[in-house]
């Protein structure tokens, strides 16, 4: 598509001569190719303007800014919101059939992910694995190609890009979005036929300052980008999900959860170790649900599929069945497999929240004691640090305060901070190196506790001082179960 013709639309300044062949819109000027129009979107760190001169090196064929660039040697464009253009140029030039998908887009600080595995099988049995994409926290599934998830909410310019180049268009597509993303116009130029709110609970107050404003992003993504005639599906049971039923009225919502007025009513549920049966009252007519996954919270999640799975008018009977057969996302109350006499679980648990919702499910099935190891990412909402510690004295027996993604902070510094919310007399023990909180933790498990891992779940890294290790606790309880099995002593 040529340069004039891509910016014809949009109400923008621009400048320059020529009118060359676009073929990529990049926000990255690392990412530049010749013939690609690069946006210089501002950055948290860094303004993309900075970077222009680099682009044009690399091949930039056209230019897009926040700011004026008279001295450009290639076409250039001004625009109020770079990121916002980003999206809605490469959805122009990308033409992907947006209108002939399913996309669902769910929202919320606890939940995310497990719904995003549930409907992506659900995408998978309505129009074929090929045709079902997920794009989450732990991976992004195109079909039948898998990619290393960059972020929890990718780029619309790269979701347009990586449709445009496939060569089977998806037909169902199924996206965690994050409030950053809503916050920043990551997604401009989609919409939804089904957005989903699991909750609205303390996290990210670093970047939002206020829950208030934390809840407004998340709010947007039924306001501005909810497709006409689509369906918002709330949990109601959440103070700020009855909240934004009000607050969205003019849009077609299901609600769900043990509320009485909830259009998908939680009727009861029973979980233990292996699983979950829980019995959901629809439009007057109870179905049950029988499922792998485990405690009260994917209650919830279940719940959520199901009200939007009646959003797309499937059958319910056939809905029900099929969440038996669908696989739990990776490290969200994963059990280990050990062989042991204890349990061990690995929980991607890193707010308030998800930490009352994960330890008490694991706790009503566990006869002993439940210890808990867990940390605090650094450069992140710190007010959350002790709050953290408090939910887990509520709930556990002892505790093993470590290391999570320190990132740029020292970890004894956020150590520090959570221990405020740890009484002196409650059972615990501070050990920052993440391997050997661990290797403590099973060498004190008794038969019958558990021990559950919080925080990074499947993530395969920690992040020390802007640089990612290999770190997987799956991999390091194998390892550190077997030194203890073998009688060695870490030292």
């Amino acid at each position: 598509m040529r340069w004039r013709e891509l910016i014809s639309t949009a109400a923008i300044t621009s400048g320059g001569s020529g009118d060359p062949e676009i073929r990529d819109v990049v926000y990255d000027s690392r990412k530049v190719s010749a013939g690609a129009t690069y946006v210089a979107v501002p950055g948290l760190k860094a303004n993309g303007d900075t970077f222009i001169g680099d682009a044009i090196q690399r091949g930039a064929a056209a230019v897009v800014s926040a700011n004026a660039q008279p001295s450009c040697p290639v076409p250039w464009a001004q625009v109020d919101d770079p990121r916002a253009a980003a999206g809605e140029l490469s959805r122009r030039l990308w033409a992907p059939p947006l209108d002939a998908m399913t996309i669902i887009g769910v929202t919320g600080t606890n939940g995310k992910t497990t719904m995003a595995y549930l409907f992506h099988q659900l995408l998978a049995e309505l129009y074929g694995r090929d045709n079902a994409w997920m794009l989450s926290t732990v991976v992004y599934r195109l079909g039948a190609q898998e990619r290393p998830a960059d972020h929890t909410t990718p780029e619309s310019s790269d979701v347009f890009r990586l449709i445009g180049q496939s060569a089977v268009k998806p037909r169902g597509l199924v996206m965690e979005v994050s409030s950053h993303s809503l916050a920043l116009h990551r997604i401009a130029g989609l919409a939804y036929d089904v957005a989903v709110f699991s909750n609205c609970t303390q996290d990210h107050l670093d970047f939002h300052s206020t829950m208030d404003a934390y809840y407004q992003a998340k709010k947007l993504l039924f306001t501005r980008y909810l497709k006409q005639g689509g369906t918002a599906v709330i949990n109601l049971d959440d103070e700020y999900g009855r909240r934004l039923v009000k607050e969205t009225s003019g849009a077609q919502c299901i609600t769900y959860g043990q509320a009485d007025d909830a259009s998908v009513r939680i009727v009861d549920w029973n979980c233990n170790v292996n699983g979950t049966a829980a019995h959901l009252l629809i439009d007057g007519k109870t179905h049950q649900i029988e499922s792998k996954l485990v405690g009260a919270f994917n209650v919830y999640n279940m719940t959520a599929v199901c009200a939007g799975a009646l959003a797309l008018r499937m059958d319910m009977e056939r809905v029900c069945g099929l969440l038996g057969r669908f696989a739990p996302a990776p490290g969200r109350m994963e059990k280990v497999a050990l062989g042991a006499p204890f349990s061990v679980i690995v929980d991607y648990a890193h707010t308030p929240d998800a930490l009352d919702n994960v330890l008490p499910a694991a706790r009503a099935f566990t006869n002993g004691r439940l210890i808990c190891v867990f940390g605090c990412g650094g450069d992140r909402d710190r007010t959350k640090r002790p709050r953290m510690a408090q939910a887990v004295v509520r709930h556990s027996h002892e505790a093993i305060i470590t290391s999570d993604n320190p990132r740029t902070e020292k970890p004894e510094a956020i150590i520090a901070e959570i221990m405020r919310g740890v009484p002196l007399d409650f059972p615990h023990w501070v050990i920052a190196d993440r391997r050997e909180a661990i290797a403590k933790a099973l060498s004190i498990a008794r038969p019958d506790d558990c021990v559950v891992i919080a925080g990074k779940g499947h993530e395969d890294y920690q992040e020390i001082n802007g640089v990612k290790h290999h770190f997987s606790d799956h991999e390091v309880v194998a390892e550190e179960y077997s030194r203890l099995a073998a009688g060695k002593v870490r030292r």
